[in-house]
Parts: C-alpha cells; sequence; structure tokens
C-alpha cells in the first residue's frame, strides 16, 4: 500500500474516531462544570491554537476581510449553537444516540444541498438518506426522553447542518486551516454570549476536568479539526463526509467502556441501520 493511500485510510478513520471520543469525555467532564461554559473555555483557547497552526505551521494567508463575517457566522453555528445545544442534551441523553443524530449530518447536509446549491443526489443517495432516517428514529430514545432535550438536539442539529452549508456557500474557496481558525472565533463568540445570556457558569477545576477539557481543546477541537482540513485539503471531502458512518458504532463502544452505557437491541439495529444509511450516501472514491 502506497504512502498516500495509507492516508487516505488513515486519516479519516482517526478522525471518525477522536470525533466519537468527544461525546464520552465531554459527558464524563460535564459532571464538574456547567455545559455552555464547557463549550465556551474549549473554543476560547482552541481558536488562537489553530490561528498559531494556521500562520505559523501551515504558513497559509488569512482569510480576507470580506470573508470574515462568513466565517464567525458559520462557526458560530458550526461551532457554538451545535456544541452548545449538545453539550446540555448531554446531561441528560447518553453519548451514542447523540452521536448518531450528528452522524446524520452529512446526509441531511447532502439532501438539502439539492435545491439549496443545486447539487445532485442519486437514486442511492436517497435510499441512504430514508434508511439513515429511519435509523435515527428507531436508535433515539424519543420515548423516554423530555421534549426540551429533543429540541437541543434537533438544534444542535441544526446547526451543524445549517453552518456547513453556508460555509460550503460562502466561503468554499478558502483555506481550511485559517479558515476552521476563524470558525472556532466565531463559535467561541457565541458561546461566551451564550454562557452570559443562558447559564450561572459553574466550574470544579477537578483533574477529571482538566483532562476531559484538555483532550477536547487539543485532540477534538485542534488535532480532530487539523486532520479534517487536511481532508479538505487532499481533496477527501467525501471521506471525511463518509467516516461519520462509524462515529456512532465507535461512540457506543467508548461509551460503554467509559461509562457503562449500554444500548437495547433495538437501538442497536437502529445504529446500525442509520449507519449504514450514511455510508450509502456517501460511498465513491476521492
Amino acid at each position: 500500500m502506497t504512502h498516500s493511500k495509507r492516508l487516505s485510510f488513515l486519516l479519516p478513520a482517526t478522525f471518525a474516531l477522536l470525533w466519537a471520543s468527544s461525546y464520552v469525555t465531554t459527558r464524563i467532564g460535564l459532571d464538574d462544570i456547567s455545559p455552555i461554559l464547557f463549550v465556551a473555555i474549549r473554543l476560547v483557547i482552541a481558536a488562537p491554537l489553530m490561528l498559531v497552526l494556521a500562520v505559523l505551521v501551515r504558513k497559509e494567508p488569512l482569510p480576507a476581510l470580506h470573508h470574515w463575517p462568513h466565517l464567525l457566522i458559520g462557526g458560530a453555528l458550526v461551532h457554538g449553537v451545535t456544541l452548545a445545544a449538545a453539550h446540555i442534551a448531554l446531561v441528560s441523553v447518553d453519548a451514542a444516540p447523540l452521536a448518531l443524530v450528528h452522524a446524520f449530518h452529512p446526509v441531511l447536509t447532502a439532501a438539502l444541498a439539492v435545491p439549496m446549491l443545486n447539487e445532485r443526489f442519486t437514486p442511492r443517495q436517497w435510499t441512504g438518506m430514508a434508511l439513515g432516517l429511519c435509523g435515527v428514529v428507531l436508535a433515539f430514545p424519543f420515548a423516554a426522553t423530555q421534549w426540551s432535550v429533543i429540541a437541543l438536539v434537533g438544534i444542535s442539529l441544526a446547526g451543524l447542518t445549517g453552518g456547513t452549508l453556508y460555509l460550503k456557500r460562502f466561503t468554499s474557496d478558502i483555506a481550511p486551516f485559517p479558515a476552521t481558525a476563524c470558525q472556532l472565533a466565531g463559535g467561541a463568540i457565541a458561546s461566551v454570549l451564550g454562557v452570559l445570556a443562558f447559564e450561572t457558569p459553574q466550574a470544579i477545576w477537578t483533574p477529571t476536568l482538566i483532562a476531559m477539557m484538555g483532550w477536547n481543546i487539543v485532540m477534538i477541537s485542534i488535532v480532530g479539526m487539523g486532520i479534517y482540513s487536511l481532508m479538505l485539503m487532499r481533496g477527501q471531502a467525501g471521506s471525511a463526509a463518509s467516516a461519520f458512518f462509524i462515529v456512532p458504532g465507535s461512540a457506543a463502544l467508548l461509551a460503554w467502556l467509559g461509562l457503562g452505557q449500554t444500548l437495547g437491541a433495538l437501538s442497536l439495529a437502529g445504529l446500525v441501520l442509520a449507519s449504514f444509511g450514511v455510508w450509502l450516501v456517501w460511498r465513491r472514491t476521492d
């Protein structure tokens, strides 16, 4: 196997595992900190670190001034709204079902891009969309979850999908690393405003919280998003999106190992069905 082919396999797999780990590490950290404050601290630290990576390591130019509002708005949706709503929901919802809903986002994004961005959707992809939606309905514990929490999960998915479409529409030609740094800054601004508007911030800085916060800052917001940006630079956007089909299963395994959370037979069936739907939509060669 050539070096390029190894990277084509390792980068999406590593990204997916890191993404899955964030649900478990976040849930552990939330025992000691209020949800939106967790997001705010994570992004306020991650944004300048990613900017340094973009400028000093990648040596890529910063986006033009007229691109910054779009990047900040998209980042506020993708990182701020998505993570804040998800962190609040994680207090009540297990890690794997929430990961499953988020893993559906590339399918929903691809489907909405048909009318909004004039992209094409094949019959196979529509089949994957239907299977993914059925899997989410089967696996997510709607009956045992309060409507307010379901609304938060919906808001989180809407932020992730809407922000992705917005960024694709207005900022698709910007170098990925500096674009990600600007997006993280937008998420930081949104989450700080969220703390001020909706939360009485609380934190007990235990060793566990410090470790979980550090993992999410370094391994998710920096390394994970760095890998995602690298895949975009290599023309592997399809592989990045298709990697989401292994996220729910990975999150379920990590949640079982780290939190003792288990899934019933119906939820497992839904997880498999939804994961197959995501794979079906994004099955292609780069």
